[in-house]
């Protein structure tokens, strides 16, 4: 018996994947456009183009457009409805629970740096749930799962707060004495090497938390959803209650998954603004 990604391999869902493909288990016109695309598909997949740089680039596309939406709405005064007063209601909180907090209103200057980062990852989290993916190529849904993106995006922030500091503080060389603490001589052998390391774990620690997050919860869902196939391949007797089990812890699932897409932006988020304000900010 023929049995899909969950059930073979869990870590199908969030690895990478040409953007067609087809297999025995596809619909008619799934396989006919698999079969004219899949040229296409392969030189596209071996220089990097795969669906998580195809997801990556349609949340950055939505992402703009959520902003282009809102910016018209202020242009024109036009009274916002409920999703214009739910985005106006996260860029508030964002801006007054996150960004003010650590550098009073002379951080508002960085608010694009603190909503994009935020929505583009929340976008890139939802857009690896929703199940309609599953019909282009197999696997790969979620770009956020790609420690090669969480990279990107770590490394993103890291050049950004970095450049923000020099240029607030007026210099390279001003910036890089601040980086350090005024300490006695003879202790910076031992400061230094521990502040240049901690820059670089700061990155790291961001792409690694998020990329750990998202594969933890998908390969989780695919792993209990294979047990119903995994029961029926073998001709258990109580297949019908796997199959119920699986499918309502599957969906219990699913509303968390949510709530974490949610959490890691924020965490990302968050962390990043901290790191901008000791960059813009050495004194605190």
């Amino acid at each position: 018996m023929h049995l899909p990604v969950a059930a073979a391999d869990p870590l199908g869902h969030v690895k990478d994947a040409p953007l067609f493909s087809w297999g025995e288990g596809d619909l008619g016109w799934q396989i006919w456009l698999g079969e004219k695309l899949e040229g296409v598909s392969r030189a596209l997949m071996s220089v990097g183009f795969g669906k998580h740089v195809f997801i990556l680039m349609l949340a950055g596309a939505l992402t703009l457009l959520l902003f282009w939406i809102r910016a018209k709405q202020v242009k024109n005064e036009t009274v916002p409805g409920r999703f214009g007063n739910l985005l106006e209601s996260i860029m508030l909180f964002l801006r007054d629970q996150v960004v003010r907090p650590f550098m009073g209103e002379h951080g508002d200057r960085y608010l694009p740096f603190v909503w994009g980062f935020f929505f583009l990852i929340l976008i890139n989290n939802i857009l690896g749930l929703i199940p309609i993916f599953d019909y282009l190529g197999h696997g790969g849904n979620t770009a956020t799962a790609n420690i090669g993106v969480t990279a990107a995006l770590a490394l993103c922030s890291f050049s950004l707060y970095h450049y923000l500091g020099i240029k607030e503080q007026g210099g390279v060389w001003v910036y890089t004495k601040n980086i350090f603490p005024h300490v006695p001589v003879f202790i910076l052998p031992i400061i230094v090497p521990v502040e240049i390391i901690a820059h670089l774990v700061r990155p790291a620690a961001l792409a690694i938390r998020l990329c750990a997050n998202m594969v933890a919860g998908h390969t989780l869902m695919a792993v209990i959803l294979g047990f119903t196939l995994q029961a029926a391949a073998l001709g258990l007797a109580g297949w019908g209650s796997v199959t119920l089990v699986s499918c309502v812890a599957v969906i219990a699932l699913t509303f968390l998954e949510l709530l974490v897409a949610m959490i890691q932006a924020f965490v990302f988020t968050f962390l990043s603004t901290v790191f901008l304000s000791l960059a813009v900010h050495p004194e605190h």
